[in-house]
């Protein structure tokens, strides 16, 4: 069938029309590539498909699709050896999950759906992996609760930062230092605590200048007093950030031994969107 026959068949009107009512850019993928077939038992096939499909919503008004979302890309950065960050393990957690209730519905629609209730038994369910995943993201980040190693690291910075605040908030508050103070507040720059110092100060406290204002009148120096603590903080910062990269790679990995079956409930999900 040529461009012309489609043309006048409003054939890719159609599809757009259909495309509107996919609830994943999977059923919008296969859409597009859609074709009219001349083999007549692919024909029926599609008809008795489309009549189940018609019965279910009947019987049911939808079909359990929340959280199936595209995850081509992200299981595509994963084939390259790229660990996930937490928002695309998220959308992963959330897919499997959409698969597991997707299977569990349409195994229950066999007497009046046998065919498509069929394609369920294909799908494969990860709860373990949805779980380790929910247990180990929250908010977009890694949860301290996702390792000793992390809760441990974690409480030790807000230790560190507990007790460089008290020495900062000392150093405010002694009457001494008040000359020199441009603005009583501590100011956090590039990750080290700072207090705004004048610059026709900046000789007379003792510490490591760490930023300089636009106008060059106001210096952010880390105090003396603080300077230990800051290297321990920094030194705990990377450990924190190792320990994030661990738990990431762990996930990653879980995902990744399962990405055969995954890509296979990926298919059957844009066949049931479509």
């Amino acid at each position: 069938m040529n461009e012309a026959t489609y043309e006048k068949l409003q054939y890719n009107e159609l599809k757009q029309i259909i495309k509107s009512y996919c609830v994943s850019g999977l059923g919008k993928q296969l859409l597009d590539k859609l074709k009219p077939s001349t083999n007549l038992k692919v024909v029926k096939g599609r008809l008795n498909e489309t009549t189940e499909a018609r019965t279910i919503l009947d019987a049911v008004g939808h079909v359990p699709f929340p959280g199936v979302s595209n995850i081509e890309n992200i299981i595509k950065k994963l084939e390259k050896g790229i660990f996930l960050d937490p928002s695309e393990l998220v959308s992963v957690a959330d897919f499997l999950r959409g698969c597991r209730k997707i299977k569990r519905f349409m195994a229950e629609k066999e007497f009046f759906a046998p065919i498509l209730a069929s394609y369920a038994n294909s799908m494969s369910e990860f709860k373990q992996i949805e779980e380790e995943i929910n247990f180990s993201i929250k908010g977009n980040g890694v949860d301290s609760a996702a390792s000793k190693e992390l809760k441990r690291i974690r409480n030790n910075i807000e230790v560190t930062e507990g007790k460089i605040n008290d020495r900062l908030n000392k150093f405010l508050n002694n009457g001494t230092n008040k000359k020199y103070i441009q603005e009583f507040f501590i100011s956090k720059k590039d990750d080290r605590y700072t207090i705004p110092i004048k610059a026709s100060y900046k000789s007379q406290v003792p510490g490591t200048i760490i930023e300089v204002s636009s106008k060059g009148s106001t210096v952010f120096i880390e105090p003396t007093a603080v300077t230990k603590l800051g290297g321990e903080l920094a030194n705990l910062k990377v450990e924190e950030t190792m320990e994030e990269y661990q738990i990431l790679a762990t996930l990653s990995g879980m995902i990744l031994e399962k990405i055969y079956e995954i890509k296979i409930n990926m298919d059957l999900v844009s066949q049931y969107d479509m």
